[in-house]
C-alpha cells in the first residue's frame, strides 16, 4: 500500500563537486531525491514521474530495490540524447543547465579529482555544445506530470509532495489531491516567479510550501526570510517552511513565530537533491506525526543523508534505524526546552 508519493522530475545526471571530484553519472531529478528523503521514515512510498523511451532500465531497477514503488513512473515513446550536468563551485554556486550525451564517456574515472584547470575546461566545453532540445528540460515540458498519471488506489494515501512541473499541471494537482483530504506539500522550485501571481491560490491547496532562500527571494523581493514567510502567511492557512542550504531551514509557526533550526552535521560532498530530500523527509513527518517542528527536524535529517554521497542510493538504501538513530542526535543539538518538545511526538512516531 503506498503511504505517500512525489511526484515530478526524474532525470539522468553528473556532477562535479565544489573540491573538483567527479561524481558518476546517475539517477536524479526532484521526485526521486523527495521519494528517497521519505522512504528513510516510511515504506510505502512511491513516485510519480514521466521518463523518456531510453531511460536506463539499471536506474529505476535499483530504485525500486531500495523499497520505492515505480509503478506510476511512465514511458513516452520521445527518446532524451542528452544528460544535465552540474558543476558546484567553492561559494555554493553551481553551474547548471549544462548537457552532454549520456552515451559519452565522462572525462575521467567517477572518483577522480580534477583539477581547478579541467574543471574550467569542462564547463567550457560543455556551455559551448548544443543541445539541439533533447534535454530532460524540453522533455519535461513536453511531458509533464498530471493528476490521470496517479494510480487511483493511491489517491488513499497520506500524503503526497509536487516537485516543481508545469504550473497548471502543479496546481490542478494540488487542488484535486487536497479535494480528497490528502496533505499535499508544494515546491516551487523554478516555478517561484509564477506561482507569486497565484501565491494566494498556492496557500489554500496545500498542506505546507516549502520554498528555498532563493525562491522567497523571487516570491517576496526585498523582504529577509523571516519577512518574507510573514508576507507569505498572509495569503494563507499552509505550514510555511523555508529551506536555507547549509543554514538549516525556517518554521513560520502560527501567525508570526518562526523557529530556526540548523542543519545537520555530516560530511558534504554533493548538495545534489538535498532540499527535494527535505520536502519528502517533512511530508513524511507530516503523514507520520502531524507535528510541524518535528516533520522540519526529519527533512533536515533526510538532506544530511543526500549530501553525504554521489546520486540518490546512498539516501535511498539507508537504514531506518540509522536515521532514528541520526534524527535523536539531532534533537539532543537544539535548545533542551526545544528538544524535550519533540520527544513526545516523536515517541508515538510508528513507521509501519
Amino acid at each position: 500500500m503506498v503511504r505517500l508519493f512525489t511526484a515530478g522530475g526524474i532525470i539522468v545526471d553528473t556532477v562535479v563537486a565544489a573540491d573538483g571530484t567527479l561524481g558518476p553519472q546517475t539517477m536524479g531529478g526532484n521526485a526521486v531525491y523527495s521519494a528517497a528523503g521519505a522512504r528513510l521514515w516510511l515504506d510505502g512510498v512511491g513516485i510519480v514521474g514521466r521518463i523518456p523511451a531510453n531511460y536506463p532500465r539499471r536506474f529505476l531497477d535499483r530504485l525500486a530495490a531500495c523499497g520505492i514503488d515505480i509503478s506510476a513512473v511512465r514511458h513516452e515513446t520521445a527518446e532524451v540524447r542528452e544528460g544535465e550536468w552540474f558543476l558546484y563551485r567553492a561559494d555554493g554556486s553551481r553551474a547548471d543547465h549544462l548537457h552532454s550525451p549520456m552515451d559519452r564517456p565522462l572525462p575521467a574515472e567517477p572518483g577522480r579529482r580534477l583539477s581547478p584547470d579541467e574543471v574550467a575546461r569542462l564547463e567550457s566545453r560543455l556551455k559551448s555544445r548544443s543541445s539541439e532540445g533533447a534535454t530532460f528540460a524540453a522533455f519535461r515540458r513536453r511531458h509533464p506530470v498530471r493528476l490521470a498519471d496517479v494510480p487511483q488506489a493511491w489517491l488513499q494515501a497520506g500524503g503526497a509532495h509536487l516537485a516543481a512541473n508545469l504550473v497548471a499541471e502543479q496546481m490542478d494537482m494540488a487542488h484535486a489531491l487536497s479535494g480528497r483530504g490528502i496533505a499535499v506539500t508544494l515546491d516551487p522550485g523554478s516555478n517561484a516567479l509564477l506561482l507569486r501571481e497565484c501565491v494566494a491560490d498556492v496557500m489554500k491547496a496545500v498542506a505546507a510550501f516549502l520554498p528555498s532562500e532563493k525562491e522567497l527571494r523571487d516570491l517576496a523581493p526585498g523582504a529577509a526570510p523571516t519577512e518574507a514567510l510573514r508576507a507569505l502567511r498572509k495569503a494563507g492557512p499552509a505550514l510555511l517552511l523555508a529551506k536555507l542550504g547549509a543554514q538549516g531551514s525556517l518554521l513560520l509557526e502560527g501567525e508570526g513565530d518562526t523557529v530556526a533550526l540548523p542543519s545537520a552535521r555530516v560530511v558534504a560532498l554533493d548538495p545534489t537533491g538535498a532540499g527535494d530530500a527535505f520536502c519528502g523527509g517533512v511530508l513524511a513527518g507530516l503523514v507520520l506525526t502531524g507535528d510541524p517542528l518535528l516533520a522540519a527536524c526529519m527533512g533536515t535529517v533526510s538532506a544530511s543523508f543526500a549530501v553525504e554521497a554521489f546520486g540518490p542510493f546512498h539516501i535511498a538504501g539507508t537504514a531506518r534505524s540509522a536515521a532514528r538513530h541520526r534524527l535523536s542526535a539531532f534533537l539532543d543539538s537544539l535548545d533542551p526546552s526545544l528538544s524535550q518538545r519533540l520527544r513526545a511526538p516523536l515517541s508515538l512516531m510508528d513507521p509501519s
